[in-house]
């Protein structure tokens, strides 16, 4: 019989952890506000002649109809019991989706751990533009591709150094980058987050790979290796015609004209913190902030493992052992988080977009405030451009390296071999499945499983294996469906023993 998952509440626990609910992103502050303000947003872009790109209006409608019954969702069916629900579908964008945005997070450091990194040390590596590069990079994700390449070679080339080989030795490092585009005030802020090994790999001849561990940089060695990276971005700038030499101080020929730069160099944080209204009847006056005096800092800060010049910044500070598992999890999930925390987004009463800093500035700033459609502003300029990964490999990490299959984490599943009695080309078959089922994608139920403990392939009555029977998406079908959910009864309770209550209380039973 089909049920009503707001019913599921009342159910008990599923052998395998709590009961699967409906997130109802229609009921959340960020679903409501993007639902009633986008039509104004595309109003005011109307009247000031800027036309946004297809694949940000498709981000939008998208986000509302994400985890919505109404646009679709899988029947879900017990084979023990019959119990069943329904699950809706997911929009399964790159934006500003907290839902898809959560859920990729979970399946890319779940790959990370089981098939990339191995154990060994890591340290997380950030680098930070100037905002003129962020802009830059925001229009051109070719040009940071080309720029994350000789910054990638730098740092492979230091770790080599500090580890006494050379690239003529076949020593080779590990480098997963995340292209973050967002800061803590929703601002445009591209940054890289490198996950690198804490050393280099060789291979003996046996044909067996070593691991070379370093040290951790010293300031000086930090400061070093920054100015080689400005330096060789700089000149990789200048070849390519992006950035005018000059003998004080060279500039870049930012020359945009496309609607979406607008919105992205409001959006971008400048040297003061100060942002910018993008569209509207305010457009070009700063946005609102809210301060709290406790929270100034007048002192200079000393920084560990950070190196600071022209607007760059490197940062090294973050580093886990090879027994820390858990812990570099939990940096795979930080990196790879999404852009919004519904957590810190309210509305206030006088309808202004309050969205509270994880750590406050050092002049006080505790919180941004956004009108509405400056809020949808900043959302846009968040988008990513399609087609354009934000996930890099490199080194003995990429996906082609001769190293990779000597280091990746190998999997705890034991495969049969040919002394079984089965045949060669079954045996070869089974290893094969079995690989191709270790390096494929987190299904959505394998990942609820690992990090909230809610199976959702066990029924929460019986415990049975619950199984996919019928995807609706047909409108009219759709409808039926969910009138017919409508109209069912509220469940009815359990009977409980009432010691208070006589026989002749009782209501009687009619036949």
């Amino acid at each position: 019989m089909l049920e009503n998952t707001s019913q599921l509440s009342s159910l008990p626990k599923s052998p395998g952890g709590f009961v699967y609910k409906r997130h109802k992103p229609e009921e959340s502050d960020l679903y409501k506000i993007i639902e009633q303000t986008l039509p104004i947003f595309q109003s005011h872009l109307s009247n000031a002649d800027i036309s946004l790109p297809a694949f940000v209006h498709n981000e939008f409608r998208s986000y509302l109809r994400c985890g919505l019954l109404e646009h679709g969702f899988l029947r879900v069916k017990c084979s023990r019991c019959r119990f069943e629900h329904l699950v809706a579908f997911s929009c399964k964008l790159r934006g500003f989706c907290p839902s898809c945005g959560a859920r990729r997070m979970v399946e890319t450091s779940a790959h990370l751990i089981d098939h990339v990194i191995p154990a060994a040390p890591v340290r997380q590596w950030v680098l930070s533009f100037p905002w003129p590069l962020r802009l830059l990079f925001a229009r051109q994700p070719n040009t940071l591709s080309r720029c994350l390449a000789v910054i990638i070679r730098v740092i492979e080339t230091d770790l080599i150094h500090r580890a006494g080989l050379t690239r003529a030795s076949g020593a080779r490092s590990g480098i997963v980058t995340l292209v973050q585009r967002f800061g803590s005030a929703l601002n445009l802020n591209i940054h890289l987050h490198m996950v690198a090994l804490d050393g280099v790999y060789t291979v003996s001849k046996s044909g067996k790979a070593k691991f070379h561990r370093v040290k951790a940089p010293n300031q000086t060695e930090l400061q070093t290796l920054l100015n080689r990276v400005i330096q060789r971005v700089v000149r990789r700038l200048e070849k390519e015609g992006l950035l005018i030499p000059d003998p004080e101080q060279p500039w870049l020929d930012l020359n945009f004209h496309e609607p979406l730069d607008s919105l992205s160099a409001a959006s971008t944080e400048a040297s003061d913190r100060q942002y910018r209204i993008a569209i509207g009847p305010h457009s070009g006056s700063r946005t609102l902030t809210l301060h709290d005096p406790s929270f100034i800092r007048t002192d200079k800060p000393i920084k560990s493992f950070t190196a600071d010049r022209d607007g760059f910044s490197l940062n090294a500070a973050v580093s886990c052992q090879p027994y820390q598992r858990d812990r570099l999890e939990r940096l795979c999930r930080y990196v790879t988080r999404p852009a919004i925390c519904l957590d810190r987004l309210t509305v206030r009463v006088d309808g202004k977009i309050q969205y509270e800093l994880k750590n406050p500035f050092r002049n006080g700033t505790t919180h941004i405030l956004f009108s509405p459609v400056d809020f949808l502003s900043k959302l846009a300029a968040l988008v990513p451009r399609p087609r354009h990964n934000l996930i890099r490999y490199h080194g003995v990490f990429a996906p082609n390296a001769k190293l990779r299959k000597l280091i990746i984490p190998k999997s705890n599943k034991s495969v049969r071999g040919k002394e079984n009695s089965k045949s060669d080309k079954t045996s070869e078959f089974e290893e094969i499945t079995s690989q191709n089922e270790l390096l494929a994608p987190l299904s959505w139920a394998q990942r609820l499983k690992r990090v909230f403990n809610i199976d959702i392939t066990l029924c929460p009555l019986c415990g049975g294996t619950m199984r996919i029977i019928s995807d609706i998406t047909d409108p009219d079908l759709i409808q039926k469906i969910l009138d017919h959910l409508a109209a069912q009864p509220p469940p009815i309770k359990p009977a409980t023993a009432d010691s208070s209550l006589s026989l002749n209380q009782q209501s009687p039973i009619t036949r």
